[in-house]
């Protein structure tokens, strides 16, 4: 059909671009309005960043000058509302319908995540300067989530649905505001709590799908995107607990004590259960830093 020979188009004008840092590759992520164009970006940009010779460097002495917008630019193919609109009911995947909508919403969230990775290369970048790591780091992310959406996104137009047939609502970035500060922060609400949460719902998500019959998108979900997922976490704890200069496996206690103390600041809503300790456990994040005292339970 016509529509792929334009995306082809698309691709190559991508695979020609040229970056001097991975600091301009980001910007230029954040101000793409297209969620789809911000997928195939970021696949561009990674393998120009992994392999040596395309991107050399993070930052140059212009990038301080390079300002990151407060908010990425979107385009208005999804429709926002807020976070408790009842359009936003996904319900039980019993429907043909049900399963579109949850596919819809995962592939928007991680549509979201792919601006965050960038942002938090752009926003925070000068901080963790000399550490090659950190950026590596965040690249891969990006690299995950890109393809989760455009797997997610196929998926969907296999059952009948695509991208922006459903609202959405923009409360990870809400929240991505809230820590634009404090890199500390935004790590571990964005890059450990709200991943974290992502974790948690999802073995319920995959028996949405297996129990109805749709067990092609369970395994999308089950061997790709969950898996993954658990390394995000493992990179955002991993990188709070570098700026602590915490170089322990577990993470001491006090940079538990600080973590929690963050989360309480900074985190809107409740840390409820059912927490998916074992996923949690994979990316080191264990019980100290999340368990809620029983006393406290109201």
């Amino acid at each position: 059909g016509g529509s792929s020979d334009k995306m082809d188009d698309d691709d190559d004008d991508f695979n020609v671009k040229t970056w001097a840092t991975l600091h301009d590759a980001a910007l230029e992520v954040l101000s793409t309005p297209s969620a789809h164009k911000k997928a195939l970006l970021t696949q561009v940009i990674a393998k120009k960043w992994f392999d040596g010779k395309s991107i050399l460097k993070a930052r140059d002495v212009s990038s301080s000058g390079k300002r990151v917008k407060e908010t990425p630019e979107r385009d208005a193919l999804v429709t926002i509302v807020s976070s408790n609109s009842n359009k936003l009911k996904l319900g039980s995947g019993r429907s043909i319908e049900s399963r579109r909508k949850i596919l819809h919403s995962l592939s928007h969230i991680e549509s979201w995540a792919i601006d965050l990775s960038w942002d938090i290369i752009a926003r925070f970048g000068h901080e963790v300067e000399k550490e090659r790591e950190f950026f590596d780091d965040f690249v891969r992310v990006a690299l995950d989530e890109a393809k989760h959406h455009l797997l997610l996104t196929k998926r969907l137009e296999e059952i009948g649905g695509k991208y922006g047939d459903f609202p959405a609502h923009d409360g990870l970035w809400q929240s991505a505001m809230e820590t634009s500060d404090s890199l500390m922060h935004r790590l571990v609400v964005e890059h450990c709590v709200h991943e974290a949460r992502g974790l948690d719902v999802m073995p319920n998500t995959i028996n949405k799908f297996r129990e109805n019959g749709d067990e092609e998108s369970a395994l999308l979900l089950e061997t790709i995107v969950y898996p993954e997922e658990i390394g995000h976490v493992k990179a955002g704890l991993k990188w709070f607990k570098f700026l602590l200069g915490d170089a322990s496996e577990r993470g001491g206690e006090e940079t538990v004590k600080i973590f929690r103390e963050i989360v309480e600041k900074k985190f809107y809503g409740a840390l409820k259960p059912p927490f998916n300790d074992e996923a949690r456990a994979k990316a080191g994040f264990d019980r100290r830093y999340y368990e809620v005292a029983v006393d406290a339970v109201v």
